[in-house]
């Protein structure tokens, strides 16, 4: 073989093994772009204590989107938008029900409640579940207030699964506090989000 043929060669590979090695540097860990919910993987459930234990509700409905971008080579940033029709927020009791949407969310009035806001991380992982931050602003009864919490993020085919919890207070949003029959609430209200994201 010709010399000249051999530097070539190894010309050639050099450059090869260069930008295979720019490429592994930056390459993506996770999708990017828009992104959307998938109700029937999700799932958004509250509690609030009471004198009696207390009782769960879930929203039954629910619609978002999410923008992801990669912001470092382990960090991403998604902006995420969800809403939740209020008629559909239910405790499986009808009476409870109906005193919830005209007293406390005043559901004719307020038809949704919304959040908007950011998840990043700095720890993102290929395979594996990792720590996000969830901070953005929650809309409940028409007042809107800054909500933070840490939340776990796993990868899944084409998308990912988001897992979290956080409290609130109703009389921060102007709601009153609950009272049925025998039955009188806790200022607090504990809320599980468990939301999935395809592209």
């Amino acid at each position: 073989m010709h010399p000249g043929g051999v530097g070539i060669r190894v010309a050639l590979l050099s450059a090869g093994v260069a930008v295979l090695l720019a490429w592994q540097a930056t390459a993506q860990l996770l999708l990017t772009g828009r992104v959307q919910l998938v109700p029937s993987e999700s799932r958004i459930e509250f509690f609030v204590r009471d004198n009696r234990g207390g009782f769960w509700g879930r929203a039954t409905e629910m619609e978002g989107v999410g923008v992801v971008r990669q912001t470092g080579e382990r960090a991403y940033t998604a902006d995420v938008q969800v809403r939740v029709p209020a008629r559909s927020v239910t405790t499986g009791l009808g009476l409870r029900d109906a005193q919830m949407h005209r007293t406390q969310l005043v559901s004719e009035r307020f038809p949704f409640l919304t959040f908007e806001g950011t998840v990043t991380s700095d720890r993102v992982r290929v395979a594996q579940a990792f720590p996000a931050r969830v901070q953005g602003r929650l809309t409940l009864r028409g007042v809107t207030r800054e909500v933070s919490f840490q939340a776990g993020i796993t990868p899944l085919p084409e998308g990912f699964r988001g897992k979290g919890e956080f409290e609130i207070r109703m009389s921060e949003f102007g709601i009153p506090i609950p009272r049925f029959f025998v039955f009188v609430a806790e200022d607090p209200v504990r809320i599980t989000v468990d939301l999935v994201f395809r592209r």
